[in-house]
């Protein structure tokens, strides 16, 4: 096991870098752990974002998910500007947000579903807060990022999936990614999509593409907590070639926080936070990754480069249908889920098999990955100099309208 690496000096950043690659850090993928989807019955699963018996039943099989705590620097990213992109988080967000998000997933004949729970102090009304079209994707939202190519972590291999995008630039995704954002203000349904096959750009569309769903509800009995439920039919008519029980692709997903204490303007970016971000060093690679610099170390967001993805597996174990029983059937705190007799998951309904996977052991480091763009689509040479923050959001930041608030 390595140890979770948090830089406090230089000293001691040159230190861990070293160690984290001596502690395995060989691929350019996010190799540490991966996301499993659990097989559910068709259409049992109802898109209205609260948490019914499946998703709890899958917190227990999955123990708890995929999760991301609020206040974990090694996992939080800074946006802009280029020249701090391997500084300590720690030195432009301080003290560290409250609160955490966690995310199951599952899937049936017909689609991937996602489930995400946040725990949050405050929730930015992404209704009236930076609506202009450069600023409209600075809302509190979970994220997801999906690439059904078939997952292969030799960089022989994968780095030929993710090509250079419609703008000419290198970077993480290809023309069948997709991106999908929803904010968690539960009185906000629009959907954010990123679609590199039209505009290849992230967008606020007027239609949501077919077939795609996301709600978010807040919890009746604790404002502090939020849901969103995503649902994404299988695209591009490639199941069960790219889907399907057994089969692996490429995921990553994320957090955009955006603070009360940047609420009464959209001059800077949210916080961002991203699962696959881990530490790796290009320093004494014979061939450097496109847009690689000295020092570089982090390599993690698939809009910036193709190490920012995981591995993404859909089980192909029984259909999971559990007969739980619940104390408190309304709760979402998921000690009462943790609490719950849940039953083993019944026979399987006959989906087809995996036809086998092409995973391989990966060899060496990435060599091409790249600067590439931000959230908004923009290319690195093209960002500002500002820091994640103004310098008044360090004091607290000004005044918040009331009208920009969403109460809790």
């Amino acid at each position: 096991m390595c140890p979770k690496i948090r830089f406090q000096s230089p000293v001691l950043a040159r230190f861990l870098l070293i160690l984290a690659f001596f502690c395995g850090a060989a691929h350019a993928l996010y190799t540490f752990d991966g996301i499993t989807a659990t097989r559910v019955p068709d259409d049992r699963i109802k898109v209205d974002g609260s948490p019914d018996t499946l998703w709890k039943g899958i917190y227990n099989l999955t123990n708890g998910g995929s999760s991301i705590r609020f206040n974990e620097y090694g996992k939080m990213v800074i946006l802009q500007p280029d020249s701090a992109r391997n500084a300590d988080p720690a030195k432009y967000v301080a003290p560290a947000p409250t609160g955490l998000i966690f995310m199951l997933s599952a899937y049936d004949s017909k689609a991937l579903y996602f489930y995400f729970q946040v725990k949050a102090a405050t929730v930015a009304n992404s209704k009236s807060l930076c609506t202009t079209a450069d600023n409209f994707w600075k809302a509190d939202a979970p994220e997801i990022f999906l690439d059904p190519s078939v997952w292969d972590p030799d960089t022989a291999v994968y780095r030929s999936y993710f090509s250079a995008d419609a703008g000419g630039l290198i970077y993480g995704t290809s023309p069948k990614t997709i991106q999908i954002d929803k904010p968690i203000n539960d009185k906000d349904t629009r959907v954010f999509f990123r679609n590199r096959a039209a505009g290849d750009k992230f967008q606020r569309p007027a239609v949501t593409p077919a077939g795609i769903l996301a709600v978010s509800q807040r919890s009746a009995s604790d404002t502090t907590l939020v849901s969103v439920e995503i649902k994404i039919p299988y695209w591009s008519g490639v199941f069960p070639t790219n889907f399907g029980p057994g089969k692996s692709m490429f995921i990553s997903w994320g957090y955009n926080m955006y603070p009360a204490s940047l609420w009464a303007n959209c001059n800077a970016d949210p916080i961002a936070y991203r699962w696959a971000k881990h530490y790796l060093s290009y320093e004494d690679a014979a061939t450097k990754p496109p847009g690689w610099r000295a020092h570089d170390s982090t390599h993690y967001d698939p809009l910036r480069s193709w190490d920012g993805w995981g591995r993404f597996t859909m089980n192909s174990s029984s259909v999971f249908d559990p007969k739980c029983s619940f104390t408190l059937p309304a709760s979402w705190n998921t000690e009462d889920w943790k609490r719950s007799s849940c039953g083993q998951p019944v026979t399987s309904l006959g989906y087809p098999e995996s036809s086998g996977s092409r995973f391989r052991a990966g060899s060496g480091s990435n060599r091409n990955a790249e600067r590439g763009r931000d959230l908004r689509g923009r290319a690195a040479q093209d960002r500002s100099g500002m820091l994640i923050f103004p310098l008044e959001a360090m004091d607290g930041g000004p005044k918040v309208r009331p009208e920009r608030i969403v109460p809790l």
